[in-house]
């Protein structure tokens, strides 16, 4: 077996090499896509008595396959975990999560602006089938998670930064409340990804990476990511996506494999032009508001800089007036297309607030008229003059 650990010297050399042995691929530069759903054994006890554990050894795809192990050991290693496994979507991880760290009955604690689908899992299916409840808190203070959380809280669900105002959670601390009510922290990490933010060092027990995101980089896969620090709890999820069939296939495992060879280089272009869009927006006469963790007028700047060692190419901003000029603005974009994903190449815009009412709005900590934009790589200067061309239309 290769000698991997001088790989671990970096995130840019785990990115490029670590998890790949070359001379099991006949020194390919890049590995193979294993295809096959199926292994085959010499013998009968030679199937029996197989190590699923030794990745030199695989029976089907539904359990292991080649390809996404690599893929999967380059996850845990950037997220300083004992283990990863990689999923056909960012809902079949956060759904595995959900149920492994769970029970019949199961008290979890979220906070409000996580994702609408993994909220909407929690509140019908898991309330529905398994009696479990959900407290949903702002999570910016601490204490709201020491105020929620009872002997029956078996999870808390983070999301730092969270969309759509960027509003940050102090994982550490809450790690701490956390473990001394024996509950898990799950937390989705896909804005910062494991290059800018490693919550397991932090005291997290689940990260959770939506893959179609930035480790993909190029809008052409659908993929999830869960990475752990403690082995029985790795031995219970890789259970759970067995039964449950959730696994990545091959093709989109290679896929991602190759989009984390350029994520650091992407994640830095990203964050260099959402700053500089940031700051011109921050100061143009027509925006209220800019929500973006790497401003020095963000309220949490100073938590950022304490968990967070970059920021990517996500922001929103609110716009002086109503939710028809906010539809004016984004709909008059060049650049910018809608779109409601966010991570790959292209500079994409969306107003998630567009069709809730006012009320419900200010409960999430917006408005109807906050336009969340990514900025891609179609360059700087090109996103702002697009900007600038669009506001000027209101």
């Amino acid at each position: 077996m290769s000698d991997q650990s001088q790989y671990l010297k970096s995130d840019k050399l785990i990115t490029a090499h670590y998890g790949e042995e070359y001379e099991h691929y006949y020194n390919a530069v890049v590995p193979p896509i294993f295809m096959n759903s199926l292994n085959v054994f010499e013998t009968i006890d030679d199937y029996y008595d197989f190590d699923r554990t030794d990745k030199h050894k695989y029976c089907y795809g539904r359990v292991q396959n080649p390809t996404v192990r690599i893929l999967e050991d380059k996850i845990a290693a950037l997220e300083h975990g004992v283990g990863a496994l990689a999923f056909a979507s960012g809902m079949a991880a956060a759904t595995t999560a959900v149920l492994t760290a769970c029970r019949t009955g199961s008290h979890v604690i979220c906070i409000r602006n996580s994702y609408g689908p993994l909220k909407d899992f929690l509140t019908g299916y898991c309330k529905e089938h398994l009696d479990i409840t959900t407290t949903f808190v702002k999570g910016d203070c601490v204490e709201e998670f020491e105020e929620s959380i009872t002997d029956k809280t078996d999870l808390i669900v983070l999301e730092s930064p969270s969309s759509l105002v960027f509003s940050l959670q102090d994982i550490e601390a809450v790690s701490k409340i956390a473990k001394e009510h024996q509950a898990l922290v799950y937390i989705d990490n896909t804005f910062c990804t494991p290059i800018y933010q490693q919550p397991l060092t932090l005291g997290a027990d689940i990260v959770m990476h939506t893959t179609s995101k930035y480790i993909g980089g190029h809008s052409d896969i659908i993929g999830g990511m869960l990475a752990v620090k403690d082995p029985e709890l790795m031995k219970k999820l890789t259970a759970n996506r067995e039964l449950f069939g959730g696994i990545a296939g091959p093709m989109e495992a290679w896929l991602m494999i190759r989009g984390l060879r350029t994520l650091a280089v992407r994640i830095a272009q990203h964050q260099e032009t959402a700053m500089e869009v940031a700051k011109f927006l921050e100061k143009h006469p027509k925006v209220k508001n800019v929500f973006y963790p790497g401003l020095e007028s963000h309220l949490q700047y100073g938590l950022m800089k304490k968990q967070q060692s970059g920021n990517t190419g996500l922001l929103s901003f609110e716009i002086h007036g109503t939710l028809k000029d906010a539809i004016k603005v984004t709909e008059s974009l060049k650049i910018f297309k809608i779109g409601v994903s966010w991570g790959g190449f292209e500079s994409l815009a969306f107003l998630p607030h567009a069709r809730l009412e006012e009320n419900a709005c200010k409960i999430l900590g917006g408005s109807q008229n906050i336009i969340r934009i990514h900025c891609g790589l179609e360059g700087t200067d090109a996103l702002i003059s697009d900007l600038e061309s669009a506001l000027a239309k209101i």
